[in-house]
């Protein structure tokens, strides 16, 4: 499952990952346990009992501290101090090894609360630290991007170093540019080096996207690895459930 403050989707594969049962996404509202708890009801697939449950948490309301500056109990003051009063939220602290890092976000407290209760033994973790945990040590500079409705994330790698992780909301294919090309400029990225692997609601033949292709040489679609039958029958590109099937290869 992934849920944000205004999308929940899950997809349901076999015990390895690789073939895909059932997807299913949902946009729009605010995500609450109330509307939860309506989505729930209405598929009787998430009724069943599951060799594992995966959740990719997708607020953006996180910070990744280095481990030499992470300071046990003082989670909720820093989301504090950047994001303002955290309210009625549950503070998490994830450890990142590979990175040296700790992810410290916040999950709307009736969210966490339904998931815990639905699904008690599920594994959970930020869409940040999957992200990250996707990309090979000796990789290329790299822009980790997906799309959402009205938001985008964006992971940053320059030389096997993790600089940014931020969620921005946008309007037009221009707010998007502008803040990839101010990324560049700021970290010294070459837009005819840098690798942008795309996922999520993002269509090859948009606007968007030949935007994207004409000002960075080395743009491409992160596609899933499972059979994605569903998306064949019903028209949706493999690379809209990119996320969801990296939570999947989590769990095989």
């Amino acid at each position: 499952m992934r849920i944000g403050d205004r999308h929940y989707s899950f997809a349901i594969t076999d015990k390895t990952g690789a073939e895909l049962y059932s997807l299913t996404y949902y946009a729009g509202g605010e995500i609450n346990s109330d509307l939860l708890s309506v989505i729930f009801s209405r598929h009787e697939e998430l009724h069943s009992s599951f060799y594992e449950v995966q959740v990719s948490y997708d607020h953006p309301g996180s910070i990744l501290v280095p481990l030499q500056y992470h300071t046990a109990g003082g989670e909720k003051l820093l989301l504090n101090t950047l994001y303002g009063r955290i309210i009625q939220s549950s503070v998490i602290s994830e450890v990142i090894n590979e990175w040296q890092l700790h992810n410290v976000y916040a999950v709307p407290a009736g969210v966490q609360e339904w998931v815990n209760r639905k699904f008690p033994a599920c594994k959970y973790r930020h869409h940040y630290t999957l992200g990250v945990r996707m990309m090979p040590a000796g990789s290329p500079d790299h822009m980790l991007i997906d799309f959402d409705t009205d938001e985008f994330s964006f992971i940053v790698i320059k030389q096997d170093k993790l600089l940014i992780a931020q969620t921005l909301s946008y309007t037009t294919p221009e707010d998007i540019l502008y803040c990839l090309l101010k990324t560049c400029n700021q970290f010294s990225l070459s837009r005819e080096e840098v690798q942008l692997s795309i996922s999520g609601l993002i269509e090859k033949e948009s606007q968007l996207f030949r935007e994207l292709y004409l000002y960075f040489l080395n743009a491409h679609f992160r596609e899933p690895t499972w059979k994605l039958p569903a998306a064949g029958e019903n028209g949706y590109p493999a690379h809209f459930f990119t996320s969801l099937n990296d939570l999947a290869r989590c769990a095989s």
